[in-house]
Formats: structure tokens, C-alpha cells, sequence
């Protein structure tokens, strides 16, 4: 069954998303999902080696990356809520990954750094996020995930909230 909208039409306006012909099996959303999970699954598995989490690993290279620089940043890139931040965060600095630091000019805003073996490990993780996703990318071609990422780019664009 394609899913393409009739005439090119945006697919609010075609009937794409038709409530009457929705299968949760087959729903962008759903499938979306499980793709998520099962890449978090196996980088799990693969991280596990370094006595880290995937959200470890993810912070540590959202903050090597300078993608998150505060714990504010983090959350906002996790969509996840403060508390379950700080509790990562710190397990992380008791496992001397990470420092935390409170900005003299701000107090309220806490500055994200890497400890030396905290960029030891996110040094080793693009090696292994890149594995996994070779794994599961297998048989695609280079268009094909150019084509997935800009898809999924105005997937994340179209939320305005």
C-alpha cells in the first residue's frame, strides 16, 4: 500500500494519516520508534564493554561535540525532564566522566566538561555509533540515508511546539 499523497498534496491536506485505514503496525510513528530502539538497543550492547550506558554515551558526545554545554542544553537534546538529567549526570561525575560547574556571572546555569577520561571514552563512541549504524544500515546506499536524514529533518522542523 503506498502511503505517497495523491497529487503531491502536503499530507495534512491529502488524507494520508486517514484515521478510518490507521494500522499502529504501519504507522510512521510506531515504525519510527522501533527503529529507535533498536539502534539504542545494540549501541547499548556495544558500550556495555566500557562500563557505560548509551546515555552516557550520548552525553559524553553531545558535550565533546560542544552540542551540549549546560545541563539545560542536555535535557532539551534528550527530551527528557531535569531530574532525570541531574541523576545521570551525576552518576557520570561520580564516575569521574564529567565536572559540573556553576557559570560566576549566572549561578543558575551549569557548565558541562569532560574530565580526561571522560574524552577518553567519547574519543572511542563515533567508532561505534558508526558500526552500529553500518549494522543496521546494511544494503542502503548513500542517497538512501541522505534522503532518510532530510526526511527526518523536516519531520523534527515540522514541530512547532
Amino acid at each position: 500500500m503506498s502511503q505517497d499523497p495523491p497529487s503531491g498534496l502536503p499530507a495534512t491536506e491529502s488524507g494520508l494519516f486517514d484515521p478510518a485505514k490507521y494500522q499502529m503496525c504501519d504507522s510512521v510513528g510506531y515504525l519510527l520508534q522501533r527503529a529507535k530502539n533498536t539502534l539504542a538497543h545494540t549501541v547499548e550492547q556495544e558500550v556495555s564493554s566500557l562500563d557505560i550506558t548509551h546515555a552516557q554515551a550520548s552525553c559524553l558526545i553531545m558535550i565533546a561535540t560542544g552540542r551540549a554545554a549546560t545541563v539545560t542544553d542536555l535535557g532539551r537534546e534528550l527530551n527528557t525532564d531535569m531530574g532525570s538529567v541531574t541523576r545521570l549526570l551525576s552518576r557520570m561525575e561520580k564516575r569521574g566522566l564529567i565536572e559540573r560547574q556553576r557559570r560566576d556571572a549566572d549561578r543558575r546555569v551549569v557548565d558541562l566538561l569532560l574530565t580526561e577520561q571522560g574524552q577518553a571514552l567519547a574519543d572511542r563512541l563515533p567508532a561505534i555509533f558508526c558500526k552500529v549504524l553500518s549494522q543496521h544500515f546494511s544494503g542502503f546506499s548513500a542517497d538512501e540515508v541522505q534522503l532518510l536524514k532530510s526526511m527526518l529533518r523536516r519531520v523534527i522542523d515540522n514541530y512547532s511546539g
